[in-house]
């Protein structure tokens, strides 16, 4: 049963049961798994996506079963509405969705803006005057308590960062349901998305609007964006850091900065917009402690023929993504063992891995069908699973937000394993520790770290039932959805401490030490029906360290896929021969919009997409008592002080 149906059976259940109890009921324990699955990255035509915000929350609720959902346009303008439909447009003049400027008593807001022969609408008017109130009436129609503004914000000096600041965001107030929340809601007060609207408004690279937000409000001092040489290194030190500083000072503990696709657009370049380089990342982590505190490394666009979009060019000439390609739809900073991710945890860093849909459009399809040349509704293909809130907490945007500042969260494409996971390290019968903490031993002592992953039992959402091209090469029969876990690795690197800005290293990507320490496949891990259980015992410790965990659908040398260690290999554009190798597809239901090279069949966008899967979790660090305690450690300690 999926999100949004049962949420609203749960609602139903939780009204009776308070009157027959007399005591509030807590729905959360209705759910067996423990986590909760969601999407922060996305888009409607109140930028240039083509679904409304009803369809994309009903879609990602009701059809693939999140349980919340972050809506975050592109900051800056747009003059489409967002609450119809644009299946033909993406934001062109030939598309059947509606202007804001044809809608009969509404008014636009700050200083005059137009796009497309019509009058454009700010991102922090449509965010919080739109989206919002959208997003309220479908928590009180769907049953989804936990549905909230943010923005995929222009990030200055750089690209795109997903962020949120839920402020007064109530939307959950808006499921008068007695004892859903602990207790009657009587003032029926929605809130408002104001504070994450003033972000967009003071902070976005697009938003040129000076009108101080007027006459809603009055939000002085904003600075302009610089341009010309020096322009990427001047906006990221006047506009963007700051940007970070202002979530830190008002609202240290209700917002998340998380930069998006942060390969996509190249390496940093200090006199344009472009990509992140692992300094800026080191920056914002400073900046931002309880704010900035990760990446999405695994973007969205998973079914574009570049997948993520990532290519050669991508930012103008002689300007490729980092990494060119995805690597099982992983971007480099991440998937390369010993590269970016690894050295901001050989800091100690509370630097989490973070994947999203991205969701647009279907590409050469309608909104409305099953394929796709381009991108997968929200829970469609990516998950982001946060922990579910303990008994008696209520279901509220905030969970999200401590949700992702913990790192207690774990990423995974194509439902390849559910819900329900156990990621902890012991010291004998000590202490434990479990995604993103710190295990604290003594020097000498022995860690084992467990991992319990559940298997699906149902098929996944690929509308393809013929067997998986990438496993066809070794002569593996699989349907594409009905995908089997083959093989998880444990990567284990030191933590060698904090670099400091200005050090010879700052500007360093890189941890040697970083490395497969063991791999599970059926005939290693422990099966017990859906469950399969992994234990690694790392002997006599003698340093500090991490051990973060990844898992395939793809064994071993898979040929275009796999390497003889089990690591992803480049997800090469199938239409570029000079790029490398591709995977046939000879099935005769493999679909007719696949690339076609030399006559053959090539999987390639959504069957590349659901032929190769994969699933990371964020680590758990492992400290030796006598050292001083990982800055992860002193950021937690910061935020329980900070909620005091």
């Amino acid at each position: 049963m999926k999100g949004g149906v049962l949420t609203q059976q749960l609602i139903a259940g939780a009204s009776v049961l308070a009157v027959a109890g007399g005591a509030a009921f807590a729905p959360t324990q209705a759910f067996a798994d423990s986590y909760m699955a969601g999407d922060f990255h996305n888009h409607t035509p109140c930028s240039d996506g083509r679904s409304s915000v009803e369809t994309m929350v009903k879609k990602a609720v009701q059809s693939y079963g999140l349980e919340w959902l972050g809506a975050a346009d592109h900051g800056g303008s747009s003059p489409r509405d967002c609450r119809v439909d644009d299946p033909e447009g993406d934001g062109s003049t030939t598309g059947k969705g509606r202007f804001f400027d044809q809608v009969q008593g509404l008014v636009i807001k700050g200083d005059t803006a137009t796009s497309q022969g019509h009058r454009s609408m700010w991102r922090w008017q449509s965010a919080e005057e739109i989206i919002f109130p959208e997003l309220v009436r479908l928590a009180k129609e769907t049953g989804v308590p936990m549905l909230y503004a943010g923005i995929e914000t222009n990030v200055p000096g750089h690209e795109h960062t997903s962020m949120a600041v839920i402020g007064n965001q109530k939307p959950q107030n808006a499921i008068e349901k007695k004892g859903l929340f602990g207790k009657k809601n009587k003032d029926k007060d929605t809130g408002d998305a104001s504070a994450v609207a003033e972000f967009e408004y003071r902070f976005d690279r697009s938003d040129t609007d000076f009108s101080l937000g007027a006459p809603t409000h009055n939000w002085t001092g904003k600075v302009a964006n610089a341009s010309g040489t020096g322009s990427g290194q001047k906006n990221h030190d006047a506009k963007a850091v700051p940007s970070v500083q202002w979530l830190q000072k008002y609202y240290p503990l209700d917002s998340y900065y998380v930069p998006a696709h942060v390969e996509r657009a190249g390496v940093f370049n200090p006199d344009k917009n472009n990509g992140f380089n692992i300094e800026h990342f080191r920056d914002f982590n400073n900046a931002g402690p309880t704010v900035a505190v990760g990446f999405e490394s695994q973007p969205g666009h998973q079914a574009s023929n570049n997948r993520g979009e990532y290519r050669a060019g991508f930012c103008g000439t002689g300007c490729d993504s980092v990494g060119v390609t995805t690597f099982g739809g992983t971007g480099i900073y991440a998937a390369k063992i010993g590269g970016v991710w690894d050295a901001m945890l050989g800091e100690g860093r509370n630097w989490f891995f973070f994947a999203s849909s991205d969701w647009h459009n279907r590409g050469a399809f309608s909104i409305y069908e099953k394929g796709t040349t381009n991108d997968f509704y929200p829970g469609e293909f990516q998950k982001l699973y946060i922990p579910r809130p303990k008994r008696n907490v209520a279901l509220r945007p905030q969970v999200v937000v401590d949700g992702v500042r913990s790192g207690n969260v774990y990423s995974v494409q194509g439902d390849l394993i559910t819900g329900e996971l156990t990621y902890n390290a012991k010291a004998g019968f000590g202490a434990k520790a479990g995604m993103g903490d710190t295990l604290v031993v003594k020097r000498g002592k022995s860690v084992t770290l467990t991992l319990e992953v559940n298997v699906p039992t149902s098929p996944n959402y690929s509308p393809y039932t013929f067997n998986n091209p990438s496993l066809a090469q070794i002569g593996i029969q699989e349907p594409l959805n009905k995908p089997t876990l083959r093989q998880v690795q444990f990567i284990k690197g030191d933590v060698t401490g904090v670099v400091a800005p200005g050090s010879a290293n700052y500007t360093a990507g890189t941890n040697a030490s970083a490395a497969i320490i063991a791999t599970f496949g059926p005939t290693t891990w422990k099966a017990r029906g859906t469950k399969r259980t992994m234990t690694v015992t790392i002997p006599n410790v003698q340093n500090n360290m991490y051990v973060r965990v990844r898992g395939s659908n793809l064994p071993a040398s898979v040929p275009a896929e796999t390497d003889a260690q089990g690591n992803p290999l480049n997800d090469w554009d199938p239409e570029n021969a000079a790029q490398g190798p591709f995977v046939p597809c000879n099935d005769a239901a493999c679909p007719s919009h696949l690339v076609v090279r030399d006559g053959q069949k090539i999987s390639s966008y959504d069957v590349a997409a659901w032929s190769d899967l994969w699933f990371y979790t964020n680590p758990i660090f492992i400290r030796v008592s006598d050292q001083p305690e990982l800055l992860v450690e002193t950021n937690e300690k910061l935020a329980v002080s900070l909620a005091k």
